[in-house]
């Protein structure tokens, strides 16, 4: 199975892997350079810091540099909206609507949030590991992890927790067996020039047999959702139950 793996320039250090079945490393590390446009970008942490991702430690809060860009995270109904502000010397983040110091938020890989930069285009650079929660088999050479998936009638905010892109199935593992996410819908943001104008609505649809996916108001067959590394989107699951998103590499 092929991926696109972004650890920028193949900067990455790992240690020795044995090949013996249920042994794997967590210590794959690395950087992944991702763009942020001026205004609003879907974005997510593709890495770990070392199991601190509060975001002191994966943005630049102290500098001033993103003083007045939010961090929005869906709740389920509505985002939190923290804003940067360095002369906050307690947290460096206030709630953007109060201007109250707030906690830094916490940005584990596979959640996904909203940055609204307003500093100007730049590049987010996230140093870290690659997250593996579990050994693989003997084609994966590092490992699994595994997204759980909320279910019900609320969009949760999932990004892939490997940094990889591609197609969402057949190259990220979100794959739809015996049919169980059918009607399970996927927004992604549509955002232009950092202004974001609504959603593009794919629905799983097994009975599709040309792509699998459809689109989500017209029913008519649309090709499977790419994703880029470190991009996030809303996912609405109608399976019923969890549903575990498991992704090797």
């Amino acid at each position: 199975m092929r991926k696109t793996l972004l650890i920028a320039a193949a900067a990455l250090a790992a240690s020795v892997i044995s090949s013996q079945a249920g042994v794997y490393s967590q210590n794959i590390v690395g950087y992944v350079n991702l763009p942020a446009v001026a205004g609003f970008t879907a974005m997510s942490n593709p890495l770990s810091n070392n199991g601190n991702d509060s975001a002191t430690n994966l943005f630049d809060a102290v500098s001033g540099a993103n003083d007045g860009s939010i961090i929005l995270q869906w709740t389920g109904t509505h985002y939190s909206q923290v804003m940067f502000d360095s002369q906050n010397g307690s947290t460096l983040f206030d709630n953007a609507a109060t201007l109250a110091p707030v906690p830094p938020p916490i940005l584990p890989a596979g959640q996904g949030f909203l940055f609204n930069n307003q500093n100007g285009s730049n590049t987010i650079t996230y140093v870290g590991t690659v997250v593996v929660n579990g050994a693989g088999a003997s084609t994966n050479v590092v490992g699994v992890t595994t997204n759980i998936l909320g279910s019900g009638t609320t969009y949760v905010f999932p990004s892939s927790i490997l940094p990889i892109g591609g197609q969402i199935s057949t190259q990220m593992g979100l794959t739809n067996p015996g049919g169980v996410l059918d009607g399970s819908i996927i927004l992604i943001p549509n955002i232009i020039g950092g202004v974001q104008h609504g959603y593009t609505q794919i629905m799983f649809d097994s009975q599709n047999g040309s792509t699998g996916f459809d689109n989500a108001a017209t029913l008519a067959p649309v090709p499977e959702p790419v994703l880029s590394v470190g991009q996030s989107f809303l996912f609405s699951n109608q399976s019923g139950a969890p549903y575990a998103w498991i992704q090797s590499l």
